[in-house]
């Protein structure tokens, strides 16, 4: 068994590659506009045509950059020429309906051309795992690695979106692998590409600040668990002859090397991207996205330095920070175990990761807790220490990757922020890794008590279970719930939002009504960066027979959809309803006084598309 794999390895990695790539494109094409969308696809095409950063800046730009250069390819309108890109101070959400359904552009194909380099990152992604997995751990578990991310129903369902989830798990596994090769072997080249791997995490998504202080984590760890000293001879550590000494310095000047750097890349990054932008309109989004007074010092600095064309670019970098750290104390309203509330659940992201991971690997997970528990119970404690050592010294990916998914998963686990298992996605490889190393080397040893080695086997049937499961929920991977609590046509009694329901579902709604004429009215409360207008409805033309490229710009006279929403109270005949707004419409009555839908949630629905929209026949 060892042989083939090893013979056919990459043969193997590109089958499982190319099957998720496959299922994901499928699965893209039937995908409408899920939320972020609306605002990211916008906000990447402005900046690669036009330099200018006021949209969604409190997002970094690489990813967005990647979705938006295709679209150069493509002859889009885009609207320059209402007040919320020329007057609105961050108008991405009106720009981005305009840009994607109103003006007369192709939406699906804008979305097309816009995800499709996020999904080649899933590949290029998967590539990258085993080519450093098989490195540091062996080709066992960097295959079975790619396997497990791979076929993961939660990447398939993230991995074609224009969101920054894939990116920043994508450079946080780059960031901590290439800071593990530059702990072994410390260098010039090493250094730069843990430079470069932090820079380019830093530039996917702002939560990459979290690198910063677990990177000093790290080699505080190192000075102390690492006996030898570095053999990087960094401008005069040769002169220092104490191991301690020479240790501290190569490390602390090692660590400013990579922040400085890093910030000078994401520095001239961000140039291009705010050239024309004009100051006034920096500076009055600065004002406005920093109204704590707490805050003033910093406003103060960044209004000061926005009008300098060079210093504008670094003054965007701070503001998109400063804004991630304001966003995560203000909540979010999430609907969580049929509660309501705009503050976190501390239980959220573990139950979101007990219910949306496959049960195979959660089987895999829990066999290797209790080896690793096992194994630490008959280590005697003055052990640990001198195996951490060995550890850090030589094979230092285990204990970063481990220190790193608790550091993560804590942090995760105490913010305000509870926005679905796609904001665990750093760790999620991580944990296949460390999973995958422990369940290769058990079952390849495995033995009943009557001898028969039958490791293989058993790794095999969970692995078989674990390939069949994206083939069946397919296309469903959204919503995906693993068999703990019957499936995803469960999920909404445990969440709303990404974890169920983001928006994915309008085009599959389009395509059931048509193969019901028996609808002849559907009143729809749509969650979503689709448009439903856009799909059921025809466009409007002025006398001149110009598009009118507005929200109004649709006749809707001669379709079944009729726009609903919660507060027009109960009604009858076909109704279709998000089940974020469906659940979290409990808040809102609680909360605001508004109407609830108590009197539908009780009915069972008539049909449910894609797990997300329900409808009913409400007679």
């Amino acid at each position: 068994m060892n042989t083939f794999f090893e013979t056919h390895r990459k043969t193997v990695v590109l089958i499982l590659l190319l099957g998720g790539f496959a299922l994901s494109l499928f699965t893209m094409l039937g995908d409408s506009a899920i939320v972020d969308e609306i605002a990211h696809v916008p906000a990447g095409y402005s900046y690669v045509r036009y330099g200018d950063y006021r949209l969604n800046p409190e997002h970094p730009p690489l990813i967005k950059d990647l979705a938006g250069l295709p679209l150069l390819l493509l002859p889009l309108s885009f609207p320059t020429d209402i007040p919320a890109w020329t007057t609105d101070t961050n108008g991405q959400w009106e720009t981005g309906w305009n840009f994607i359904y109103h003006y007369g552009n192709n939406a699906d194909l804008i979305l097309f051309f816009a995800r499709l380099p996020i999904l080649l990152l899933y590949v290029l992604f998967g590539w990258l795992l085993y080519v450093f997995i098989r490195k540091y751990f062996g080709t066992n578990t960097a295959l079975l690695s790619v396997f497990f991310y791979a076929l993961s129903p939660n990447f398939l369902a993230h991995n074609h979106l224009v969101t920054t989830d894939l990116g920043i798990a994508f450079f946080i596994f780059l960031a901590l692998a290439t800071f593990g090769a530059f702990l072994v072997r410390p260098s010039w080249k090493t250094l730069g590409l843990t430079t470069l791997a932090l820079a380019g995490a830093e530039l996917a998504k702002f939560s990459a600040v979290l690198l910063i202080p677990f990177y000093a984590f790290i080699l505080l760890l190192a000075l102390i668990f690492i006996k030898a000293p570095p053999k990087f001879e960094l401008w005069g550590s040769y002169k220092i002859k104490r191991a301690f000494w020479k240790k501290l310095y190569v490390y602390g000047l090692s660590y400013f090397l990579m922040m400085a750097g890093a910030l000078v890349l994401i520095w001239l990054y961000y140039i291009p991207h705010v050239w024309n932008f004009p100051a006034d309109k920096q500076i009055e989004l600065i004002k406005t996205s920093l109204p704590d007074p707490r805050w003033g010092w910093l406003t103060n600095f960044l209004t000061a330095i926005a009008p300098n064309k060079i210093l504008s670019a670094l003054t965007q970098y701070l503001l998109g920070v400063a804004m991630v750290f304001g966003r995560v104390g203000g909540g979010n309203t999430t609907y969580f175990l049929g509660q309501v509330s705009n503050q976190s659940f501390k239980w959220y992201f573990p139950v979101s990761y007990l219910l949306k991971e496959q049960v195979p690997f959660l089987l895999l997970l829990s066999l290797t807790l209790v080896l690793s528990v096992a194994k630490l119970w008959r280590t005697k404690i003055k052990n640990y220490f001198s195996a951490f050592s060995r550890l850090l010294a030589k094979e230092p990916l285990k204990p970063i990757f481990f220190l790193f998914i608790l550091y993560y998963a804590g942090i995760s686990i105490s913010g305000n922020l509870n926005l679905g298992i796609r904001h665990l996605f750093p760790i999620l490889p991580l944990i296949y890794i460390l999973v995958a190393d422990q369940a290769a080397h058990f079952f390849a040893n495995f033995k009943t008590f009557w001898g028969k080695p039958i490791g293989w086997s058993i790794l095999g049937l969970l692995i078989f279970w674990y390939a069949l499961t994206p083939l069946v929920v397919f296309p469903n991977y959204l919503s995906y719930h693993n068999e703990i609590i019957g499936g995803g046509k469960y999920a909404y009694r445990y969440f709303t939002d990404s974890n169920v329901d983001w928006g994915q579902d309008l085009k599959r709604l389009v395509t059931w009504t048509k193969e019901h004429p028996e609808i002849t009215t559907l009143k729809l409360d749509y969650f979503g960066g689709g448009e439903p207008r856009y799909y059921f409805c025809n466009r409007k033309y002025d006398e001149q027979g110009h598009l009118i490229k507005s929200a109004a710009g649709y006749d809707c006279s001669k379709s079944i959809y009729r726009e609903y929403h919660v507060n027009d109270g109960p009604t009858t005949g076909w109704i279709a309803v998000s089940v974020t707004f469906l659940q979290n419409a409990k808040w809102y009555a609680i909360h605001n006084g508004q109407p609830d839908y108590e009197w539908l949630r009780s009915r069972t629905p008539y049909a449910k598309i894609g797990n997300s929209i329900f409808v009913y026949w409400v007679r």
